[in-house]
């Protein structure tokens, strides 16, 4: 759901952003061949809204907000739940606050190793979609979009999901919509509503069990993510020596 080339134009000339190909590229940092192949095509996309946002002060929600594809965002923009904060906890920081509460001697050493980085995280889409998941998220937002539920499938492995996308399975799980596209890091976590502290919060509070199970839950989709790694590499090595 990019927004329209002309209104992208026209909302640029209001903020004192170039509509040239060339001088908006330079001052948004994008480059001039991706600038101008969405002006040319008519549609714009989410990333180049947000970063010429950012580049004149403006809150990238706002600025989306102005465009009739995302005229509801900012209404919709609501704090997180705590099982949508927990799901964008890495395997880093949970580790950290694991090993700090069985030895307190590891704090000073191991706290600057958390670092609460934005997302996307390592499978942070599927964790975010399965924390929000009323049940059936996944064939509801596959008729929605009107795909294959494979191909969703394979958008939500691949931790890439279109803003449209985000958009939609926000709105089944009834959460914030600003948390979806911060999720798949359109905007960041703070864009998006979260408070700065969200999810040291959220972790600090978790009982010991609690803590365990969702270091084992990091630790599991590291080794499937390993997995699928391994495998993409050794067919890789093998189409090459098919071809030769």
């Amino acid at each position: 759901m990019s927004v329209a080339a002309t209104a992208f134009k026209h909302w640029a000339s209001t903020v004192g952003l170039p509509s040239g190909a060339l001088p908006l590229a330079r001052q948004i940092g994008i480059s001039r061949s991706t600038i101008q192949a969405q002006l040319l095509r008519g549609r714009v996309r989410e990333g180049v809204v947000v970063a010429a946002a950012r580049v004149v002060g403006i809150a990238p929600v706002v600025a989306l907000s102005s465009f009739d594809e995302y005229d509801d965002l900012h209404l919709k923009m609501r704090p997180p739940l705590p099982i949508e904060v927990l799901s964008q906890i890495a395997l880093t920081d949970a580790v950290v606050e694991l090993l700090t509460r069985r030895n307190k001697a590891y704090a000073a050493a191991i706290e600057p190793l958390q670092v609460w980085e934005d997302p996307p995280l390592p499978d942070g889409l599927r964790l975010w979609v399965d924390a929000v998941d009323p049940g059936h998220i996944r064939r509801e937002l596959a008729d929605r979009l009107g795909m294959a539920p494979p191909n969703l499938s394979a958008q939500i492995t691949s931790n890439r999901m279109k803003p449209r996308h985000l958009l939609e399975a926000a709105r089944i799980a009834n959460t914030s919509l600003t948390s979806g596209l911060a999720v798949g890091g359109v905007i960041t976590l703070e864009e998006a509503g979260w408070p700065a502290d969200a999810r040291s919060r959220a972790i600090t509070r978790l009982p010991d069990v609690a803590l365990n199970d969702l270091v084992q839950s990091r630790l599991a989709s590291a080794q499937r993510g390993a997995r699928r790694l391994a495998a993409d590499s050794a067919e890789a090595r093998r189409i090459e020596e098919i071809l030769g």
